[in-house]
């Protein structure tokens, strides 16, 4: 293998535009069999097939690095063939330009070992080349009847059918002496690729492609025509083919059925080496692609004729070919039998995988980004609903079909069938997938919209005012929806899809709309539940809150009881309680019920909402009842029924205490009577019967229909809820004992504090003057007391100052006249300050005493000034108008 090859024997002629391959190791430039060679060992080809019969598996690398792999089926392959040592390899350099080793004339031994690949290397390196065909492959086999290998011919054999099983043409280098020989010919190699041909395609001879025959005869002298020399040769492949066994079917098969012939001579290359070259460059042109002329049958071996005919070509995918060719040789070095359709049949499979995955390329760029955007919206959270999707599904099946049907009909039926139906349903799962995430999108995004209309709708008849079917706004907003979904469904319909039908998902749609309708109207069932428990409390809330304020006001200056007997107010004031209760709720269930039937709600989602109204009126009574018995709200409503009946007579008229009159006497009637408030207030019962209201049987069992959803906010209710632990009398207890006690002992200490207050009001009229003083008096003002009793007219006035200090004392004025002659003495003073003001600005002096008090109390006059404003209902500073308004009520 690292044996130097030389070329020619010596220097090519300087007019020769490609010369043989030049002086070079095996292992520098081309790529032997087990190694995994650099991009430079396959700048003049590669080792396809070693000595050793090792196939190389870097022919795809090869391939591709030659830029083969992208040519598809644009590419064609030549094998030559023939006798050691005939010039086989400086045959083909000359040709396509290679740099196949060749023989060195001094040595006289084998050079090509095995089977070599390399590129036409003439393609667009010389104007003569233009003509070629492009991605020109040609394989150098190595010859045959060489002493190395001596009696051995199996890997003649082998490499021969390997040839023609992948070949178009197959050159057969001979030399013009040799014409007539059947060893020097290459007869029998001929006969065992005949025999071979036979047995790769016994079926039928017009379902296999043909081979061309290419004979090169070689150092033609002239002497013999080149007619002559065609005869010859074709009289012997005639009888060589008529000699062989020919399996059932083909007896009469002609060789012409298979192979198509060729024959072309060139001069002696050493004698006439100008010549030779000028015929290699006028055989070159005629590789180059063409058709089958039916006029010119025949003349297969005229100049004029190209020698690439589209039935040559075995149709193999250039990326294919590598996987193909080791496939090939696999079953021929293991001397199986080769069945070239059933390899055909292997090749139909990668061609339509191949296709398959081209055709997918533009589904993808379709389709892909149309995934793209509903996995986005799936992981946002957010499906949409893509409206170009039906169209591009449906344009993209069609197109994915239609271009794998035109470029893999023509493989085997079978395979293009059955690739067909396996791309189709890879097709239509991915557009599956697509079809109903578009539904669940639509689905999603129409109950979404379902939702959100109708409560627009609900909030709209709210605003108006007016009342509103809820059912009627339901029902036509469903039609919408559903139609809306139809419409989408349609749209992405795909034409010959077997799973393009969408009542599954109609159904579902429908059946969630049902459940959203049902959740709309349970939602808007508690909605008027609420506001109806808000309209409840409000009224509950000024009724018990007036009952309660009734027990410290309203009496009518009744005063304290003579008798044991409570007030009506007071002994019936929880029948009221509860009679109001009652009344409040009956109402509050009418407007519930009449609202209900709007809805379109069934008669237990009626009950069940009028039980839950039963125990939210029940839970908003006890709110209301803690709040007026809360500590500071009871004892400031005894305090009042306390003062009502001390500080008033049985006439209404304050009492006005004086040290004759019953201090202790009317207080403890007072005190006693309220005290008695407190057991009655401690426990919620009827007067009518001393017990509970019947309140278990008032809000009655639950309903069969309720949920626990239903049950989940309301509080539990003593003697109601079994699981509650409580009775219904602890339920209606107000007050515990602790806290009547400690009630008891605050109102005794305000009650104390009143009756404190009575008692110092009595005493502090009354004056202790000593008795010595009076004698003072007399003794000091004899003369003053005799003058006024003489004089008629200072005794009258005395007579009449008595008079009338008593007649205020006995009508309880002093006060209004002390208060009185308070303000009247305050308005003099006004109006002296005035007087004196007027009289200081009339003089220079006074102005300057003013200027100076005024400089320094003018920070007092400052904070004099800021006073606080009066704000109205809303926060804001009231107007006069309103302040007016107020005064004139």
């Amino acid at each position: 293998m690292a044996s130097t090859l030389h070329v020619n024997g010596g220097r090519r002629p300087s007019n020769v535009k490609h010369p043989s391959a030049p002086s070079l190791m095996m292992n520098s430039h081309f790529a032997p069999v087990g190694e995994s060679p650099s991009r430079e060992q396959y700048e003049h080809g590669i080792q396809v097939i070693d000595e050793d019969k090792q196939f190389n598996e870097n022919l795809s690398t090869y391939l591709s690095i030659e830029k083969i792999i992208p040519a598809g089926f644009n590419y064609h392959l030549i094998s030559v063939f023939g006798s050691q040592s005939t010039g086989k390899s400086t045959l083909l350099n000359y040709l396509f330009g290679t740099q196949f080793g060749v023989m060195s004339e001094q040595e006289r031994r084998q050079t090509t070992k095995g089977i070599w690949m390399s590129k036409n290397k003439r393609e667009g390196a010389d104007k003569e080349a233009k003509g070629m065909a492009e991605n020109i492959l040609v394989m150098d086999v190595e010859g045959t009847d060489g002493r190395e290998r001596g009696e051995d011919q199996d890997f003649e054999r082998k490499s021969a059918l390997f040839a023609l099983a992948t070949s178009e043409v197959l050159i057969v280098n001979i030399w013009e002496h040799q014409v007539g020989l059947y060893q020097g010919a290459n007869m029998g190699l001929l006969k065992t690729v005949f025999e071979v041909n036979l047995q790769l395609f016994i079926k039928d001879s017009k379902t296999i492609p043909k081979s061309l025959l290419f004979f090169v005869i070689r150092d033609h002298i002239g002497t013999t025509p080149l007619s002559n020399l065609r005869n010859t040769l074709l009289q012997d492949l005639s009888r060589i083919w008529s000699t062989l066994s020919k399996p059932p079917g083909l007896e009469n098969s002609r060789i012409e059925d298979y192979f198509d012939f060729a024959f072309v001579a060139l001069p002696h290359k050493v004698l006439q080496p100008e010549r030779f070259e000028q015929e290699v460059e006028k055989l070159a042109t005629r590789f180059r692609e063409g058709y089958n002329d039916p006029k010119k049958s025949g003349l297969l071996d005229e100049e004029s004729l190209p020698v690439f005919l589209p039935q040559y070509h075995r149709r193999i995918p250039a990326d294919g070919f590598a996987v193909y060719a080791e496939g090939v040789w696999d079953q021929i070095v293991n001397n199986k039998d080769l069945d070239l359709p059933t390899q055909q049949e292997l090749l139909a499979q990668f061609r339509c995988d191949e296709i398959s995955r081209e055709v997918l390329v533009a589904f993808d760029e379709t389709i892909t980004p149309l995934e793209d955007k509903q996995a986005e919206g799936v992981r946002v959270g957010k499906a949409a609903v893509l409206p170009e999707l039906g169209g591009a599904m449906n344009q993209a099946r069609a197109a994915v079909l239609r271009d794998f049907e035109t470029n893999a009909s023509r493989y085997h039926k079978g395979v293009y069938t059955r690739k067909r139906a396996e791309l189709e349903s890879k097709v239509d799962t991915r557009l599956k997938t697509l079809f109903q995430k578009q539904l669940g999108a639509a689905h999603k995004s129409g109950v979404d919209t379902f939702s959100d209309s109708v409560g627009a709708a609900v909030k709209l008849g709210q605003k108006k005012g007016a009342t509103y079917d809820f059912a009627q706004i339901v029902e036509s907003e469903k039609t919408k929806a559903l139609e809306k979904f139809e419409e989408e469904a349609k749209a992405v319909l795909v034409e010959g899809a077997p799973w393009s039908s969408y009542d599954q998902e109609l159904n579902l749609y429908q059946k969630d709309l049902e459940e959203v309708s049902s959740r709309l109207r349970k939602e808007e069932m508690r909605c008027l539940a609420t506001r109806v428990e808000r309209w409840v409390r409000s009224r509950l809330g000024e009724s018990v809150g007036l009952e309660f304020n009734r027990l410290g006001s309203g009496r009518g200056g009744s005063g304290a009881p003579e008798h044991g007997e409570k007030p009506s107010t007071e002994k019936d004031l929880w029948d009221r309680i509860w009679n109001v209760f009652t009344e409040t709720v009956e109402s509050a269930e009418q407007r519930f019920t009449d609202r209900a039937r709007s809805f379109d709600a069934s008669p237990e989602e009626v009950e069940v909402g009028l039980w839950r109204l039963r125990r939210k009126s029940w839970g908003v009574l006890s709110a209301k009842i803690e709040e007026e018995v809360m500590e500071g709200n009871i004892l400031l409503k005894l305090r009042e029924n306390f003062e009502d009946k001390f500080r008033y007579d049985e006439h209404g008229v304050p009492r006005i205490w004086r040290p004759t009159d019953d201090i202790e006497g009317i207080y403890t009637k007072a005190r006693e009577s309220t005290i008695a408030l407190i057991p009655l207030l401690s426990r919620f019962k009827l007067s009518s019967t001393s017990a509970p209201p019947p309140l278990d049987a008032w809000i009655g069992s639950p309903p069969q229909s309720v949920s626990r959803a239903d049950e989940e906010d309301l509080a539990p209710i003593g003697g109601v809820d079994e699981d509650d632990g409580r009775s219904l009398e602890e339920e209606m207890t107000v007050l515990g004992e602790v806290k009547q006690q400690d009630l008891l002992m605050r109102f005794k200490k305000t009650a104390d504090g009143v009756y404190v207050e009575a008692k110092r009001s009595a005493i502090g009229g009354m004056t202790q003057v000593p008795l010595y003083f009076y004698g003072l008096l007399l003794a000091l003002g004899w003369n003053e007391i005799m003058t006024v009793l003489r004089n008629p007219v200072y005794f009258i006035f005395l007579i009449l100052i008595a008079i009338g200090a008593y007649v205020t004392y006995t009508l309880n004025l002093w006060s209004p006249m002390a208060r009185m002659a308070n303000a009247a003495s305050q308005q003099a003073l006004e109006v002296g300050k005035e007087r004196l003001r007027e009289f200081l600005e009339s003089s220079d002096t006074g102005r300057q005493a003013m200027a100076m008090s005024g400089r320094s109390g003018r920070r007092e006059r400052d904070y004099d000034e800021i006073s606080m404003e009066t704000l109205n209902g809303d926060g804001k500073k009231k107007r006069r108008d309103d302040e007016d308004d107020l005064d004139d009520i």
